[in-house]
């Protein structure tokens, strides 16, 4: 078994707790617009909350697809 079938069956192995994780970002997301809103930019606030959602975004674009990878492989 190679390293990267190791990495793949542990990772589809927690399959299950992947749309909680999914739900815990899209809430955080949510969260994120009103920092954004109400804050000025160029303030350290501001600051943060951009990069909080750059992880938000970044962790969602890595586990949307993984998910879906997950699913077809079991279903195959």
């Amino acid at each position: 078994m190679t390293p990267r079938e190791t990495v793949v069956d542990a990772v589809c192995g927690q399959r299950d707790q992947i749309p909680l994780v999914l739900a815990v970002c899209l809430v955080m997301g949510l969260l994120l617009v009103f920092p954004l809103l109400l804050l000025e930019p160029g303030t350290v606030g501001y600051t943060i909350a951009v990069l909080d959602g750059i992880l938000v975004v970044s962790l969602l674009a890595v586990l949307g697809p993984t998910y879906w990878y997950c699913v077809r492989r079991r279903m195959e």
